[in-house]
């Protein structure tokens, strides 16, 4: 919205009066759904149209006497009320900065329509970020109905529009107050008629909940062990066929009952078994753990809760002095270690199969054309590639790796005869197999830093005629903030090897582009992975 201010009045200064005059234009000539899509960042969901009503639009301002911003008020036509303390705002800047200020709030409506405007007044001077400001602008609806299920519908929609819990709290006027925050930084407030105190909770947590959620962060190494047990005790695969009992459980394991019921209660209240006294089952998260179900994560949970695990133990080394953590614990390098320990090395095949059920999702997002030549960069055991032959019964492929993974994947590429080759070769040193159509690369360049992403991009695109298509398979760090898997297998990788890392879209797109490619589009996985189709540039 633009509005001319053509002077300052002496109450604000000119910034914060223009921003004042913006906050009541929007107050005064918004729809309701046209605030919501203010929030959300698009159009809203018909349903929070329905049962949500505009009721205030809010800015915070500095101003040496609070009470001489009420004229600059009636001069933009609000009739506004005589300030009042702002407990609630004053509490949140002091958590967010650690300062005290003297925080003021008047209200009134905006002339010429039903709605108000909140000014939140901190004195003149204060040491504000802009960012802290702007934090605490915000935009009100009113929930004219105060029906629990209604409520909690309401909550939920927006939710999944975007926006996250961002506080909340019982008013003096007997209402319900719930903050929302997405990803255009603007905050909602929900304003219920009554005190909702099971909704309140649900939306902000228990009193203890910052303590809580702390000690739920410290305490999650307890839950990657007690997976990782129950995995390599082969729980889930005993309760393939039904029910069993403890003692049932523990006589099959070789446990003692009483110690394996503390862990399997453990679990059921973290959502893996279901518990009927002493007799356990599996949930549909549980049922992930029998190593012959399809997308099994069994050697997933083997391996990280135990060489991983371990590994982790050296996070610290890693963020001190650069090195692997894993080199730091086991004294190698992962793949010289596993070279040095088959059972280890066993165990990492199986987890890193099971970790890319996703592959059977990506020759649909190609765009395969009807003929021509597919090359996988570095393939490893050829399923993606045997994946895309599969769906492409035109195209022949290529299959690019070290000398020693080759014959495993000619394994697997067999059924497909003449239509498949394969190639061995080292990306960093020889050259890429050339005349590809289309060429892969799957969770490769996260194992290395830019530089020698770059050998390796580099030496595709020399093989690729101007146009061809790369398809680079990677789990691109995002701007939501719910994302956290990328997050996590950043950390992870800075662990486990020495030059690794995920990236964010923007570090993609600018590392493809330094090395001859423009990134087009990106497709979405599940597990927060994505195909990022780029195409050989001059």
């Amino acid at each position: 919205m633009s509005v001319t201010v053509s002077g300052a009045p002496g109450a604000l200064g000119e910034r914060d009066l223009r921003r004042l005059a913006e906050t009541v234009a929007f107050a005064r000539d918004r729809s309701t759904g046209d605030a919501l899509a203010a929030v959300l960042g698009g159009d809203p969901p018909g349903p929070l149209l329905r049962h949500l009503e505009f009721a205030r639009a809010a800015v915070l301002v500095a101003a040496v006497a609070p009470a001489d911003v009420i004229g600059v008020l009636a001069d933009l036509g609000v009739d506004a009320r005589e300030p009042r303390p702002g407990v609630v705002v004053r509490d949140r800047l002091r958590l967010r900065t650690g300062q005290e200020f003297d925080v003021r709030i008047m209200r009134g409506p905006v002339a010429g329509g039903p709605r108000e405007v909140e000014l939140i007044v901190v004195p003149g001077g204060s040491a504000l970020s802009d960012a802290d400001r702007e934090a605490e602008s915000h935009v009100a609806f009113h929930v004219p109905g105060d029906d629990d299920v209604l409520l909690r519908g309401v909550c939920g929609t927006l939710r999944d529009a975007g926006l996250s819990a961002d506080g909340g709290y019982h008013d003096d006027e007997n209402v319900t107050v719930l903050h929302f925050r997405g990803a255009t930084r603007m905050r909602l407030e929900l304003k219920v008629p009554g005190r909702h105190a099971a909704l309140l909770e649900r939306h902000v947590g228990r009193p203890d909940q910052p303590r809580r959620s702390m000690l739920d962060l410290m305490t999650g190494a307890w839950r990657t062990r007690a997976v990782a047990v129950v995995a390599e005790l082969g729980i889930a695969d005993l309760l393939a066929d039904g029910p069993a009992d403890t003692a049932e459980l523990a006589d099959r394991t070789g446990c003692r009952a009483d110690k394996l019921r503390r862990v399997l209660a453990y679990l059921a209240a973290l959502g893996v078994f279901r518990r009927d006294g002493e007799r356990w089952s599996l949930t549909e998260v549980g049922t992930v753990l029998r190593g012959d179900v399809a997308g099994s994560q069994r050697d997933l949970a083997r391996i990280y809760g135990g060489l991983f695990y371990r590994s982790f133990s050296g996070l610290e080394h890693a963020v001190r002095t650069g090195e692997s953590g894993f080199s730091h614990v086991y004294g190698a390098q992962p793949f010289e270690h596993f070279a040095a320990h088959p059972a280890d090395a066993r165990l990492f095949e199986g987890a890193m199969a099971a970790g890319t059920s996703f592959l059977e999702l990506v020759p649909g997002l190609l765009d395969l054309p009807a003929t021509g030549t597919v090359v996988d960069v570095a393939g490893g055991d050829g399923r993606l590639l045997d994946l895309v032959l599969t769906a492409a019964p035109g195209l022949r492929g290529v299959l690019f790796d070290r000398p020693h993974v080759v014959g495993a994947a000619a394994d697997v590429l067999v059924r497909h005869g003449a239509r498949a080759s394969v190639v061995a070769g080292d990306f960093f040193h020889d050259p890429v197999p050339p005349g590809g159509d289309l060429y892969l690369l799957s969770r490769i360049l996260h194992d290395w830093d830019d530089a020698r992403c770059s050998v390796i991009l580099r030496n595709v695109r020399a093989a690729m005629a101007e146009g061809a298509t790369l398809a680079v398979v990677e789990r691109p760090i995002q701007d939501d903030p719910r994302t956290l898997l990328p997050l996590a297998f950043n950390v992870h990788m800075m662990v486990n090897t020495v030059q690794g890392g995920e990236r964010t879209t923007d570090e993609h797109r600018r590392l493809l582009a330094a090395n001859g490619f423009a990134l087009e589009d990106i497709r979405e996985l599940p597990l927060d992975m994505a195909v990022l189709v780029a195409r050989a540039t001059v």
